[in-house]
């Protein structure tokens, strides 16, 4: 984002976004959409958080996945829960800044959303193992892992859907 936006202009994007991210998780998670892989979803708010990635300072972005995890953890399945969706959610985030910011010559948008879904279902898993105090949760990390190649290439194919035109129409620009 150009140093030119003013704060105000700033602030309103970043609330649009968490909106959007904070309905769109809403949607899914109470839309039942039929997976074959039980837990696995498509993480459509990483949509959001991609746009963030590529309009926002790293600072946003961190703010935008925060609301949005606790928010939705209080209206869903509670506070509980947020160590899992917070996890994920922050180290998912955080790898895909890097690869957009550092390698985004090396990957696409759809390369770094199915990143950000390996990372974030590896990172859950790993909490729950903590949680329950058990390895055994791991054996299901591989299915989780194709589960997230496939969400996080739709969820990128999505993403670079609306960049494109965001970036065409001029959504973002300064003016």
């Amino acid at each position: 984002m150009s140093k030119q936006m003013s704060k105000y202009k700033k602030q309103g994007i970043i609330i649009i976004l968490v909106t959007n991210a904070i309905l769109i998780s809403l949607l899914e998670f109470f839309v039942f959409i039929p997976l074959p892989i039980p837990g696995v979803k498509l993480g459509l708010a990483n949509i959001i958080t991609l746009l963030a990635i590529i309009f926002l300072s790293f600072r946003s972005v961190i703010n935008i996945v925060l609301i949005r995890c606790i928010v939705v953890a209080v209206l869903t399945r509670g506070v509980l829960t947020l160590a899992f969706s917070l996890s994920g959610g922050i180290l998912s985030a955080i790898v895909m800044w890097v690869m957009y910011k550092k390698f985004s010559h090396m990957f696409s948008i759809k390369g770094i959303s199915i990143a950000g879904a390996v990372v974030h279902n590896t990172t859950q898993i790993f909490v729950a193992s903590l949680v329950i105090g058990q390895i055994v949760i791991f054996y299901y990390l591989p299915v989780l892992l194709v589960a997230a190649v496939v969400t996080g290439y739709i969820t990128g194919s999505i993403a670079e859907m609306v960049i494109d035109e965001m970036e065409e129409k001029g959504v973002l620009a300064n003016g």
